[in-house]
């Protein structure tokens, strides 16, 4: 439960960078403020599925990483839920930015999820084992803004935009699968780099 709970704080957490990102039409200043969420998770050592799957394999903590992913998943829900009723408007910003990402080829979809992966690796990474609390801080307002202005997918942000945005089952079906997809290769790329690193330490 205390897993659980963790995650659905960082999941508020990730809804909250959501908000902030649609409500700013300045695209480099919302990918900045973006990463408040990033950074208030490692700060009060919150659960993130994109923070925590590279260690997975690791730590042999794979079900824990399921329980993480579903916290996310709820508090990006509520957040979206309360936003929409707060800021009905923001909704449009959400379909549209959901529209485009789900225009995009499954090939295209993989691709930039497997690079938001190895981002938010090196920003949890680097959070970890930076020994300047500055060069902590730094990491995580270089990595976010970098994968957002990139276009690059991140699975629980795509939660909280999907959410903001959603309008039927079937779009609901859609955005599931979607989402699905990019919480795999998101996975799959924070674990390859992570055995990685380990290997070249070795």
């Amino acid at each position: 439960m205390k897993v659980f709970t963790k995650a659905l704080a960082s999941g508020l957490m990730i809804g909250i960078g959501v908000t902030v990102y649609l409500s700013c039409s300045n695209k480099i200043v919302g990918a900045f403020l973006f990463s408040i969420a990033l950074f208030a998770i490692c700060s009060f050592g919150m659960n993130l599925y994109t923070g925590k799957i590279g260690y997975a394999v690791q730590n042999r903590n794979n079900p824990n990483c399921l329980i993480i992913w579903l916290g996310n998943f709820v508090g990006c829900v509520i957040t979206a839920a309360l936003v929409r009723i707060a800021k009905p408007q923001l909704a449009d910003a959400a379909k549209e930015l959901m529209a485009n990402k789900l225009s995009q080829s499954w090939l295209s979809i993989i691709i930039l999820s497997f690079f938001c992966g190895i981002l938010m690796y090196v920003a949890v990474e680097n959070y970890i084992n930076n020994p300047s609390g500055t060069g902590k801080i730094v990491g995580i307002f270089l990595c976010i803004p970098t994968f957002i202005l990139c276009g690059f997918e991140h699975s629980i942000a795509d939660i909280g935009y999907a959410a903001m945005a959603v309008s039927s089952v079937a779009e609901a079906g859609r955005m599931l699968l979607f989402i699905i997809v990019v919480s795999a290769f998101n996975g799959i790329a924070s674990i390859a780099l992570h055995s990685l690193n380990i290997y070249n330490k070795n």
